[in-house]
Protein backbone atom coordinates (compact mmCIF):
# COMPACT_ATOMS: atom_id res chain seq x y z
CA UNK A 1 0.00 0.00 0.00
CA UNK A 2 1.11 3.36 -0.86
CA UNK A 3 2.07 5.45 2.41
CA UNK A 4 -0.70 7.55 3.58
CA UNK A 5 -0.06 11.13 2.11
CA UNK A 6 0.28 14.00 4.89
CA UNK A 7 -2.90 16.35 4.20
CA UNK A 8 -3.46 19.81 6.56
CA UNK A 9 -6.74 21.30 5.70
CA UNK A 10 -5.44 24.13 4.19
CA UNK A 11 -3.53 22.38 1.83
CA UNK A 12 -7.27 21.20 0.22
CA UNK A 13 -8.24 22.96 -3.01
CA UNK A 14 -11.30 20.92 -4.50
CA UNK A 15 -11.69 20.93 -7.80
CA UNK A 16 -15.52 22.51 -8.84
CA UNK A 17 -16.42 19.55 -10.78
CA UNK A 18 -16.14 17.23 -7.37
CA UNK A 19 -18.08 19.67 -5.09
CA UNK A 20 -21.59 18.07 -6.88
CA UNK A 21 -22.77 22.04 -6.64
CA UNK A 22 -22.39 21.76 -2.56
CA UNK A 23 -21.09 24.60 -0.40
CA UNK A 24 -17.32 24.90 -1.24
CA UNK A 25 -16.35 25.31 2.56
CA UNK A 26 -18.30 22.07 3.88
CA UNK A 27 -16.50 20.22 0.85
CA UNK A 28 -13.57 20.91 2.19
CA UNK A 29 -14.08 20.31 5.57
CA UNK A 30 -15.79 17.06 4.51
CA UNK A 31 -12.74 15.74 2.70
CA UNK A 32 -10.45 16.28 5.55
CA UNK A 33 -12.77 14.43 7.81
CA UNK A 34 -13.62 11.11 6.38
CA UNK A 35 -9.44 11.66 5.40
CA UNK A 36 -8.78 11.56 9.18
CA UNK A 37 -10.74 8.78 10.34
CA UNK A 38 -9.46 6.54 7.82
CA UNK A 39 -5.74 7.51 9.15
CA UNK A 40 -7.33 6.69 12.24
CA UNK A 41 -8.95 3.37 10.95
CA UNK A 42 -5.32 2.87 9.20
CA UNK A 43 -3.78 3.31 12.09
CA UNK A 44 -5.32 1.13 14.65
CA UNK A 45 -4.01 -2.15 12.22
CA UNK A 46 -0.21 -1.71 12.70
CA UNK A 47 0.85 -4.60 11.31
CA UNK A 48 -2.27 -5.03 8.78
CA UNK A 49 -1.00 -6.68 5.46
CA UNK A 50 -1.80 -5.45 2.21
CA UNK A 51 -5.06 -5.05 0.32
CA UNK A 52 -4.24 -7.92 -1.89
CA UNK A 53 -4.09 -10.41 1.35
CA UNK A 54 -7.35 -8.88 2.73
CA UNK A 55 -9.98 -11.72 0.98
CA UNK A 56 -8.89 -14.02 3.68
CA UNK A 57 -10.30 -13.74 7.29
CA UNK A 58 -7.07 -15.28 8.72
CA UNK A 59 -4.98 -12.10 7.53
CA UNK A 60 -6.13 -9.33 10.28
CA UNK A 61 -5.94 -5.72 7.60
CA UNK A 62 -7.57 -2.50 7.95
CA UNK A 63 -8.74 -2.95 4.52
CA UNK A 64 -12.08 -5.09 5.23
CA UNK A 65 -13.38 -2.00 7.51
CA UNK A 66 -12.35 0.08 4.64
CA UNK A 67 -14.32 -1.54 2.13
CA UNK A 68 -17.16 -2.00 3.53
CA UNK A 69 -17.11 2.15 4.45
CA UNK A 70 -15.91 2.54 0.69
CA UNK A 71 -18.89 0.46 -0.38
CA UNK A 72 -21.24 2.57 1.36
CA UNK A 73 -20.05 5.55 0.16
CA UNK A 74 -20.62 4.76 -3.50
CA UNK A 75 -23.74 3.03 -3.09
CA UNK A 76 -25.90 4.92 -0.57
CA UNK A 77 -27.10 8.33 -1.21
CA UNK A 78 -28.00 11.09 1.40
CA UNK A 79 -31.30 10.69 3.60
CA UNK A 80 -31.60 14.21 4.62
CA UNK A 81 -31.23 17.66 2.99
CA UNK A 82 -28.21 18.48 6.01
CA UNK A 83 -26.12 15.35 4.25
CA UNK A 84 -25.56 14.11 7.77
CA UNK A 85 -26.61 10.73 7.04
CA UNK A 86 -26.93 7.94 4.00
CA UNK A 87 -29.35 5.69 3.00
CA UNK A 88 -27.92 2.15 1.93
CA UNK A 89 -29.68 -0.80 0.48
CA UNK A 90 -26.92 -2.98 -1.48
CA UNK A 91 -25.32 -2.42 -4.80
CA UNK A 92 -26.73 0.81 -7.03
CA UNK A 93 -23.57 1.67 -8.58
CA UNK A 94 -22.18 -0.67 -11.73
CA UNK A 95 -18.75 0.47 -11.53
CA UNK A 96 -18.05 -1.10 -8.00
CA UNK A 97 -17.50 -4.94 -8.46
CA UNK A 98 -16.86 -5.67 -4.93
CA UNK A 99 -18.77 -7.37 -2.68
CA UNK A 100 -19.59 -6.14 1.26
CA UNK A 101 -17.04 -7.92 3.43
CA UNK A 102 -18.26 -10.01 6.38
CA UNK A 103 -21.02 -8.79 8.80
CA UNK A 104 -18.75 -8.73 11.81
CA UNK A 105 -15.98 -5.87 9.70
CA UNK A 106 -19.24 -4.03 8.78
CA UNK A 107 -20.28 -3.25 12.33
CA UNK A 108 -16.96 -2.60 13.43
CA UNK A 109 -17.03 0.47 12.18
CA UNK A 110 -18.94 1.82 15.08
CA UNK A 111 -15.84 1.76 16.69
CA UNK A 112 -14.88 4.82 14.92
CA UNK A 113 -18.03 6.40 15.04
CA UNK A 114 -20.14 5.42 12.85
CA UNK A 115 -23.95 4.75 13.79
CA UNK A 116 -26.50 2.28 12.01
CA UNK A 117 -30.08 2.20 12.74
CA UNK A 118 -33.24 2.09 10.99
CA UNK A 119 -32.06 -2.02 9.81
CA UNK A 120 -33.86 -3.52 7.53
CA UNK A 121 -33.56 -7.50 7.91
CA UNK A 122 -35.20 -10.86 6.96
CA UNK A 123 -34.37 -12.15 10.35
CA UNK A 124 -36.74 -10.48 13.08
CA UNK A 125 -35.13 -10.12 16.82
CA UNK A 126 -31.78 -11.47 15.33
CA UNK A 127 -28.82 -9.44 17.47
CA UNK A 128 -26.84 -7.50 15.06
CA UNK A 129 -23.64 -9.89 15.63
CA UNK A 130 -25.71 -12.88 14.20
CA UNK A 131 -26.34 -11.46 11.01
CA UNK A 132 -25.00 -12.02 7.74
CA UNK A 133 -24.78 -10.02 4.82
CA UNK A 134 -27.56 -11.15 3.06
CA UNK A 135 -29.62 -10.63 6.24
CA UNK A 136 -29.77 -7.48 5.64
CA UNK A 137 -31.62 -5.50 2.91
CA UNK A 138 -30.99 -1.85 4.21
CA UNK A 139 -29.82 0.96 7.11
CA UNK A 140 -29.18 4.07 7.43
CA UNK A 141 -25.56 5.59 8.30
CA UNK A 142 -24.32 8.28 10.10
CA UNK A 143 -21.34 9.42 12.17
CA UNK A 144 -21.44 11.19 15.71
CA UNK A 145 -18.55 11.39 17.98
CA UNK A 146 -18.26 14.95 16.83
CA UNK A 147 -14.72 15.39 16.79
CA UNK A 148 -14.60 15.80 13.09
CA UNK A 149 -17.51 17.78 11.19
CA UNK A 150 -19.09 16.81 7.51
CA UNK A 151 -17.57 13.14 8.05
CA UNK A 152 -20.42 12.06 5.81
CA UNK A 153 -20.85 14.84 3.42
CA UNK A 154 -16.33 13.98 2.56
CA UNK A 155 -17.51 10.04 2.64
CA UNK A 156 -19.76 10.35 -0.34
CA UNK A 157 -17.96 12.69 -2.20
CA UNK A 158 -14.52 10.92 -2.23
CA UNK A 159 -16.03 7.63 -2.75
CA UNK A 160 -17.56 9.06 -5.62
CA UNK A 161 -14.84 10.54 -6.86
CA UNK A 162 -12.90 6.87 -5.85
CA UNK A 163 -15.48 5.12 -8.36
CA UNK A 164 -14.00 7.08 -11.08
CA UNK A 165 -10.37 5.68 -10.90
CA UNK A 166 -8.34 2.73 -11.40
CA UNK A 167 -6.35 2.57 -7.93
CA UNK A 168 -6.50 2.09 -4.34
CA UNK A 169 -6.56 5.84 -3.76
CA UNK A 170 -9.52 5.19 -1.33
CA UNK A 171 -7.77 2.59 1.05
CA UNK A 172 -4.73 5.07 0.55
CA UNK A 173 -6.96 7.71 2.07
CA UNK A 174 -5.80 10.25 -0.68
CA UNK A 175 -7.95 12.95 -1.43
CA UNK A 176 -5.59 14.79 -3.57
CA UNK A 177 -7.38 13.17 -6.34
CA UNK A 178 -10.24 15.53 -5.76
CA UNK A 179 -7.66 18.53 -5.84
CA UNK A 180 -7.66 21.31 -8.49
CA UNK A 181 -5.04 19.75 -11.03
CA UNK A 182 -5.05 16.58 -9.98
CA UNK A 183 -4.37 13.89 -12.81
CA UNK A 184 -6.69 11.80 -14.65
CA UNK A 185 -4.77 8.78 -13.72
CA UNK A 186 -4.16 7.85 -9.84
CA UNK A 187 -0.44 8.54 -9.69
CA UNK A 188 1.11 9.38 -6.21
CA UNK A 189 4.39 10.75 -6.16
CA UNK A 190 7.11 7.84 -6.00
CA UNK A 191 8.39 8.27 -3.09
CA UNK A 192 5.20 7.56 -1.48
CA UNK A 193 5.02 3.92 -3.37
CA UNK A 194 8.77 3.07 -3.58
CA UNK A 195 9.19 4.05 0.34
CA UNK A 196 9.88 0.55 1.89
CA UNK A 197 12.14 -1.10 -0.81
CA UNK A 198 15.70 -1.08 0.36
CA UNK A 199 17.92 1.32 -1.48
CA UNK A 200 19.42 -0.55 -3.67
CA UNK A 201 16.32 -1.75 -4.83
CA UNK A 202 14.65 1.21 -4.62
CA UNK A 203 17.45 3.06 -6.89
CA UNK A 204 16.53 -0.01 -9.24
CA UNK A 205 12.80 0.68 -9.68
CA UNK A 206 13.80 4.54 -10.09
CA UNK A 207 16.06 3.68 -12.78
CA UNK A 208 13.15 1.65 -15.10
CA UNK A 209 10.32 4.59 -13.90
CA UNK A 210 13.29 7.29 -15.62
CA UNK A 211 13.56 5.25 -18.42
CA UNK A 212 10.00 4.67 -19.10
CA UNK A 213 8.98 8.42 -18.78
CA UNK A 214 11.33 9.51 -20.83
CA UNK A 215 9.76 8.08 -23.85
CA UNK A 216 6.50 9.16 -22.83
CA UNK A 217 4.98 6.45 -20.67
CA UNK A 218 2.67 8.08 -18.36
CA UNK A 219 1.34 5.53 -14.99
CA UNK A 220 -1.43 4.50 -12.81
CA UNK A 221 -1.05 2.99 -9.75
CA UNK A 222 -3.46 -0.01 -10.13
CA UNK A 223 -3.33 -1.82 -7.21
CA UNK A 224 -1.24 -0.93 -4.26
CA UNK A 225 1.76 -2.84 -5.50
CA UNK A 226 1.22 -2.95 -9.20
CA UNK A 227 2.23 0.52 -11.10
CA UNK A 228 1.26 0.63 -14.67
CA UNK A 229 2.63 2.54 -17.68
CA UNK A 230 0.64 3.14 -20.71
CA UNK A 231 2.51 3.75 -23.64
CA UNK A 232 1.58 7.17 -25.74
CA UNK A 233 1.43 5.62 -29.10
CA UNK A 234 -1.13 2.89 -27.17
CA UNK A 235 -3.81 4.73 -25.41
CA UNK A 236 -5.16 2.17 -22.36
CA UNK A 237 -2.93 -0.05 -23.94
CA UNK A 238 -0.27 -0.59 -20.50
CA UNK A 239 3.40 -1.18 -21.85
CA UNK A 240 5.24 -1.86 -18.71
CA UNK A 241 4.31 -2.88 -14.79
CA UNK A 242 6.72 -1.75 -11.76
CA UNK A 243 5.91 -4.55 -9.22
CA UNK A 244 6.80 -3.25 -5.42
CA UNK A 245 5.72 -4.61 -2.27
CA UNK A 246 6.32 -6.34 1.11
CA UNK A 247 5.37 -9.69 0.09
CA UNK A 248 5.01 -10.18 -3.75
CA UNK A 249 2.97 -13.18 -3.18
CA UNK A 250 4.19 -14.25 -7.09
CA UNK A 251 7.70 -14.93 -6.60
CA UNK A 252 8.75 -18.06 -5.64
CA UNK A 253 10.61 -18.66 -1.63
CA UNK A 254 14.09 -18.11 -3.01
CA UNK A 255 13.23 -14.86 -3.73
CA UNK A 256 11.82 -13.94 -0.27
CA UNK A 257 14.28 -10.89 0.04
CA UNK A 258 12.86 -9.39 -3.22
CA UNK A 259 10.42 -6.71 -3.18
CA UNK A 260 10.39 -5.46 -6.47
CA UNK A 261 10.28 -7.08 -10.03
CA UNK A 262 9.05 -5.63 -13.36
CA UNK A 263 7.09 -6.54 -16.42
CA UNK A 264 7.53 -5.27 -20.18
CA UNK A 265 5.00 -5.83 -22.93
CA UNK A 266 7.24 -6.45 -25.65
CA UNK A 267 4.90 -6.79 -28.85
CA UNK A 268 7.28 -6.85 -31.25
CA UNK A 269 10.30 -8.56 -29.87
CA UNK A 270 10.41 -10.69 -33.35
CA UNK A 271 12.04 -7.55 -34.94
CA UNK A 272 15.17 -8.13 -32.25
CA UNK A 273 15.63 -11.22 -30.75
CA UNK A 274 19.14 -11.43 -31.88
CA UNK A 275 19.94 -9.23 -28.51
CA UNK A 276 18.64 -11.57 -26.52
CA UNK A 277 21.97 -13.06 -26.49
CA UNK A 278 23.46 -9.76 -25.16
CA UNK A 279 20.84 -10.45 -22.14
CA UNK A 280 21.50 -12.66 -19.09
CA UNK A 281 20.57 -16.16 -18.67
CA UNK A 282 17.69 -14.87 -15.89
CA UNK A 283 16.29 -12.61 -18.42
CA UNK A 284 16.31 -15.02 -21.39
CA UNK A 285 15.04 -17.23 -19.88
CA UNK A 286 11.79 -14.62 -17.75
CA UNK A 287 11.25 -14.18 -21.96
CA UNK A 288 11.45 -17.95 -23.82
CA UNK A 289 9.92 -19.88 -20.23
CA UNK A 290 6.69 -16.97 -20.11
CA UNK A 291 3.44 -18.89 -20.82
CA UNK A 292 2.60 -20.39 -24.18
CA UNK A 293 -0.08 -18.66 -25.62
CA UNK A 294 -3.32 -20.83 -25.31
CA UNK A 295 -5.56 -19.00 -27.89
CA UNK A 296 -7.77 -18.10 -24.82
CA UNK A 297 -8.72 -15.14 -27.82
CA UNK A 298 -9.87 -15.51 -30.86
CA UNK A 299 -7.94 -14.44 -33.63
CA UNK A 300 -5.15 -13.54 -30.97
CA UNK A 301 -2.35 -16.11 -31.98
CA UNK A 302 0.07 -14.71 -29.38
CA UNK A 303 3.40 -13.05 -29.49
CA UNK A 304 5.45 -15.10 -31.77
CA UNK A 305 9.22 -14.90 -32.53
CA UNK A 306 12.01 -17.42 -33.25
CA UNK A 307 15.01 -17.64 -31.60
CA UNK A 308 18.34 -20.14 -32.07
CA UNK A 309 16.09 -22.24 -34.50
CA UNK A 310 13.13 -22.18 -32.29
CA UNK A 311 10.05 -20.30 -32.64
CA UNK A 312 7.82 -19.43 -29.62
CA UNK A 313 4.35 -17.95 -29.60
CA UNK A 314 3.79 -16.61 -26.23
CA UNK A 315 -0.10 -15.26 -24.32
CA UNK A 316 0.02 -12.14 -24.64
CA UNK A 317 -1.51 -11.48 -21.20
CA UNK A 318 1.53 -12.45 -19.39
CA UNK A 319 5.12 -11.05 -21.13
CA UNK A 320 7.39 -10.88 -19.87
CA UNK A 321 7.95 -10.73 -16.37
CA UNK A 322 11.55 -10.28 -15.10
CA UNK A 323 12.93 -10.85 -11.73
CA UNK A 324 16.66 -10.51 -12.14
CA UNK A 325 17.57 -7.61 -10.54
CA UNK A 326 21.67 -7.59 -11.25
CA UNK A 327 23.12 -4.41 -12.63
CA UNK A 328 23.69 -6.20 -16.42
CA UNK A 329 19.96 -7.36 -15.93
CA UNK A 330 19.13 -3.47 -15.36
CA UNK A 331 20.72 -2.33 -18.31
CA UNK A 332 18.73 -5.47 -20.66
CA UNK A 333 15.66 -4.03 -19.38
CA UNK A 334 16.98 -0.51 -19.97
CA UNK A 335 17.55 -1.81 -23.97
CA UNK A 336 14.94 -3.86 -24.30
CA UNK A 337 12.39 -0.38 -23.50
CA UNK A 338 14.33 1.40 -25.82
CA UNK A 339 13.90 -0.92 -28.67
CA UNK A 340 10.59 -2.09 -28.37
CA UNK A 341 9.63 1.90 -28.41
CA UNK A 342 11.23 2.49 -31.31
CA UNK A 343 9.24 -0.24 -33.08
CA UNK A 344 6.25 1.09 -31.68
CA UNK A 345 7.16 4.26 -32.82
CA UNK A 346 8.21 2.87 -36.20
CA UNK A 347 11.85 4.09 -36.05
CA UNK A 348 13.24 1.06 -36.86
Amino acid sequence: MPKIPEIDLSDIDIAEEHTRGYNYERCREGLWSIYSVIKKIISSYPNSLPLHYSSRDEYPTYTKLLECLYMIGVNAQFEESDMSSLAYSGKTNKKYKRGMPATKYLFELEKYGFVFYDLVTSKRGIPKSKLTVKDISQFSFSYNTGDFSDVILGLKLFSDICIKKTGDCFYAADIRIAFVDASKLYAPPLDEVFYFLPEKQKKLAYTIHDKLEEIGCVRNLEREYMTKYMHPKSKGQVFATIFSAEHLYFLLESYNQQKLTFKFILITISKYTNYLSECTELVRQSIIESEDCGMCYRKCGGVIFTYQGITYAKCVTHIFRFNDLSEKAIENYIELIGLENEYILGKK
